[in-house]
């Protein structure tokens, strides 16, 4: 469905910063570079403020949703509620190619840390995790936490916090996530989770200079 496919073009545009937090959308621009005409992108622009994506003011315009500090923090919280939950599901569906999946991606970040890919090492840190919410099979699960907006926290313009680790660090780090994964150990694999999860977080609070109430 045509619709369908903007409104995922478009909140990929916003989540890879390639429409900027408060920029205008216009929509005769928008629809050209997307090559499409303007009544799915409007039904996309209806449905990503739905969700919060998008802020549009009465008879004016759209904008992509700005979000302050706390928002972000609120956000990225959620995960510490979401993940353990999903490693644990995840670990007692036995797949072993989700194990493979996540190796490759831990590789992925050791590569782009090497390399001072940020955005790169951002983005496999997030499919890693996204990939064991998946792996959860439990859909309401895995909607909250597509509707979190998560990735959002990843269009940081310096990722200060990530440029002081090691080239092996964040791998290591999810490493021990996935050998609890490949044990099938739920209860280790969440636990891992979670410490994983309340360690980023405090790095986000420090990098935002906000702390969680």
């Amino acid at each position: 469905m045509l619709s369908e496919k903007v409104y995922k073009k478009v909140k990929s545009m916003i989540y890879d910063g390639h429409l900027q937090p408060g920029e205008r959308l216009v929509e005769r621009d928008l629809s050209r570079k997307l090559g499409t005409s303007r009544i799915p992108l409007r039904e996309s622009l209806v449905r990503l403020e739905s969700e919060g994506l998008v802020r549009s003011i009465p008879n004016s315009a759209s904008y992509v949703e700005d979000f302050s500090p706390s928002d972000i923090l609120e956000m990225y919280s959620m995960r510490l509620v979401l993940e353990p939950l999903a490693a644990r599901l995840a670990t007692l569906q036995h797949e072993d190619s989700l194990l493979d999946k996540l190796r490759r991606l831990c590789e992925l970040m050791t590569t782009c840390t090497r390399n001072c890919d940020w955005t790169g090492l951002d983005r496999a840190d997030y499919q890693f995790h996204r990939l064991i919410v998946g792996a959860s099979s439990h859909k309401l699960l895995i909607r909250t936490y597509d509707n979190c907006h998560i990735q959002v926290t990843g269009s940081r313009p310096s990722y200060a916090h990530l440029k002081l680790l090691t080239p092996d660090t964040t791998a290591k780090e999810h490493d021990v996530i996935m050998q609890a994964i490949g044990k099938w150990d739920a209860h280790a694999a969440e636990e891992a989770t979670r410490d994983h999860v309340r360690l980023a977080l405090g790095q986000l609070e420090e990098y935002l200079g906000v702390r969680l109430k």
